[in-house]
């Protein structure tokens, strides 16, 4: 029978792992005792608050659907997420740097024709130009890329949060665009604007109790990739935004950080699309890396993103 201490109750846990465990879930595991052990004795956790720690996960859970993962944004509002990124950006020198996946994307955007609106001819909002080109590092075009991309309306919310901002079909500003043997994208939609991240959830009562604030600079998520190189997982932020320096969840990188450029041009709106001759327009040129392991990888990203991914 064990004689439970404070000494070797650590020990006492380690010691139970099997030296054929899988050698990285090995690494995990005993990294997440040891350090779990050292913090509860750091803060002489009593047993009342590790109660409240395990029905706060459960809370978690709760909350989260196929249209929301509190998990994720608990990671990001503790800046787990910036971290692992930063960390992850030493295996993409090169590329373009990557930022938050966030809790809002969804499997099954459509693909839509070079140029459409995503959102679905909205008439609230400022209207917005984006385009760019994807090159390798040698800034040669990448033909046949995927940019899988979604914002939040002028509502300042994702529509999975509280539907279509009108009535619309699914995925309102959500689109899936392929690029040509020129590399380049472009497309239709409103300006990105600033929004606060949902604290109704176990995630407010840390942002609330903290004394901090839920705002998210304006911003795009994009997922780029294409078989053979490293998938991009990114934002890009709008330069006036007024939360750059104090996203609540960390994710603003100063490469990542574009101006829209007010347009006011009869004949290029009417090109584009627009009924009015005023517009913004923001410029982007997404970077890939090489990497010939990479297959299959909108399948592969697909099952990693998915919120009902097991």
């Amino acid at each position: 029978m064990r004689d439970l201490t404070e000494a070797n109750v650590t020990d006492a846990v380690l010691n139970t792992i099997a030296d054929d465990t899988n050698p990285r879930l090995k690494e995990i595991m005993e990294a997440l005792i040891r350090h779990s052990h050292d913090f509860v004795r750091e803060v002489n956790l009593t047993p009342d608050e590790l109660l409240y720690a395990a029905r706060f996960i459960q809370n978690v859970g709760h909350i989260s659907d196929d249209k929301r993962e509190e998990g994720v944004l608990l990671g990001d509002v503790l800046g787990l997420t910036a971290l692992v990124e930063i960390l992850g950006d030493r295996v993409r020198v090169g590329a373009t740097e990557s930022s938050l996946l966030g809790p809002f994307y969804r499997e099954g955007a459509p693909t839509r024709d070079m140029g459409d609106d995503i959102s679905l001819n909205d008439d609230e909002g400022e209207p917005a130009f984006i385009h760019g080109t994807v090159t390798d590092a040698n800034g040669n075009p990448i033909e046949g890329v995927v940019l899988d991309l979604w914002q939040t309306s002028p509502n300042m919310f994702y529509e999975a949060q509280v539907g279509q901002p009108k009535d619309y079909d699914d995925y309102a500003y959500r689109a899936k665009f392929r690029t040509g043997a020129d590399g380049k994208y472009w497309f239709r939609s409103r300006k990105p604007v600033d929004y606060p991240v949902p604290t109704d959830g176990p995630v407010g009562l840390i942002l609330n109790g903290t004394g901090r604030h839920s705002w998210r600079p304006a911003h795009l998520h994009y997922l780029i990739y294409k078989d053979g190189y490293q998938t991009i997982q990114t934002e890009l932020f709008n330069s006036d935004s007024k939360y750059l320096d104090s996203d609540a969840v960390f994710g603003v990188k100063e490469t990542l950080i574009i101006p829209y450029e007010q347009v006011d041009d009869a004949a290029r709106a009417e090109e584009y699309g627009f009924p009015t001759s005023t517009f913004y327009e923001g410029t982007y040129d997404f970077v890939m890396k090489d990497d010939a392991s990479v297959k299959d990888a909108e399948a592969a990203y697909s099952q990693r993103a998915s919120m009902s991914a097991a």
